[in-house]
């Protein structure tokens, strides 16, 4: 039911306003004050000046005590959403998904959410999304609706990070063709909508196509997208994203072992940490230039001399099969097989990282500690981790590092 007077108040005790200040120099606080309470109904005339004192359009007033709702579940929702970030990998983490999920379930189940506002849209892509984390529905078809449901509503960038969302399910399943497809799609609207859509949207798809290129060995198309990417970053002097682009360049080069290009990117990366800072870009950075003194330099005593101070971050505890996996790695090239033992004790397998690339390298890591323990005479134990490695690898076509494991099995099982 519409009432007028109710929402006025509630909109001028938000904003801390005086009835003094709403009602200004064309109506009186008497008059405001009835209009508030029910007691009187104001004229158009009225209902445009008091809008205009609180900064909103007068259709805000106009609306209903429904939609009154769905813009204060709304805020509530995107509050509490960006809140879940911070408890992402706690214990109490599905806790509180399920917990936002059931705030919602009622308007779903009363059919509130039409989808005729952005408010609807968002709380039930913020449904969906609590869905997909909670385990009660890991399908990609709930969310092809809501590509639909943003473009009704004109919120087109939304339109790109639905897409994007449905590419990491199929990605997470290791479905790189399906993933690749509806990041294609979601390019189709880039060309539809234009300039409508955020930039920053745009560099996420690129991203993601250039990942999951990446996934499948599709350097030409990697380069490709990670060009338009570079060209739409300096038109219009944006940084996102940058150094993850420079990233995955560098990993393609180290692995084929074109060193040159190799540290031109691991040089726009070590300026870019520079400038931001930042304390998961500057793990990153340790661990890559790791790798280019393992694979490019070949230096394995300049690998093992160089230590870095621990830095914590979020999830930090599965950087060290990185760290870890890049020492042994140097400490086997040397035949110190003891040594190299001693950072693989409890290396394990990250469930956060599922990209090829990521996984080839922390499969490796199994590889040299299985080499280690054959050299060492522990059989058994090698054939176990080796066999680990190769099946971990077995759908990735060859790189220098599944390569390296696949001599590793052939060394162990012979």
């Amino acid at each position: 039911m519409l009432n007028i007077g109710a929402k006025i108040k509630e909109l001028r005790k938000e904003q801390k306003m005086t009835l003094a200040q709403v009602a200004g120099d064309r109506i009186t606080k008497g008059m405001l004050s009835l209009i508030e309470n029910g007691k009187a109904q104001p004229s158009m005339e009225s209902l445009q000046h008091i809008a205009k004192q609180l900064n909103i359009d007068v259709s805000e007033l106009m609306q209903t005590e429904d939609h009154h709702q769905i813009k204060k579940l709304y805020r509530e929702v995107e509050k509490k959403r960006l809140a879940l970030s911070k408890f992402y990998g706690e214990k109490n983490f599905n806790e509180k998904v399920i917990e936002l999920h059931d705030t919602i379930l009622p308007f779903v189940e009363n059919g509130s959410l039409k989808g005729t506002t952005f408010e609807e849209v968002r709380i039930y892509d913020a449904y969906l999304s609590l869905r997909y984390y909670a385990k009660m529905d890991l399908s990609v078809k709930p969310f092809v609706k809501l590509v639909k449901m943003y473009e009704q509503v004109h919120a087109y960038s939304k339109i790109l990070s639905t897409f994007d969302r449905m590419a990491v399910i199929q990605f997470l399943e290791r479905n790189y063709t399906e993933a690749l497809n509806y990041l294609f799609e979601g390019e189709k609207y880039i060309e539809k909508y234009g300039d409508l859509i955020d930039d920053l949207e745009k560099l996420d798809l690129y991203y993601n196509i250039t990942v999951v290129s990446a996934a499948i060995n599709d350097d030409e198309q990697v380069e490709r997208y990670i060009e338009t990417a570079f060209t739409l970053s300096k038109e219009k002097k944006l940084f996102y994203r940058l150094n993850e682009f420079y990233r995955f360049l560098f990993l393609i080069h180290c692995s084929k072992e074109e060193g040159e290009k190799a540290f031109y990117y691991l040089k726009k990366m070590r300026a870019f940490v520079e400038i931001m800072e930042e304390p998961a870009e500057t793990v990153m950075e340790q661990i890559l230039t790791l790798s280019y003194t393992n694979q490019i330099e070949k230096d394995y005593e300049k690998t093992i001399a160089t230590r870095y101070e621990r830095i914590d971050i979020p999830g930090g505890i599965f950087t060290n099969i990185f760290f870890n996996g890049e020492y042994a790695y140097a400490y086997y090239m040397l035949g110190r097989y003891e040594d190299a033992l001693t950072h693989l004790k409890d290396i394990e397998i990250s469930s956060n990282n599922q990209h090829p690339i990521d996984l080839a390298i922390m499969y490796r890591a199994f590889a040299v500690r299985a080499l280690c323990q054959f050299m060492l005479g522990d059989k058994e134990n090698a054939k176990r981790d080796v066999l680990y490695a190769t099946d971990g690898v077995k759908d990735f076509k060859i790189t220098k590092e599944i390569q390296f494991i696949l001599d590793a099995h052939k060394k162990i099982m012979e």
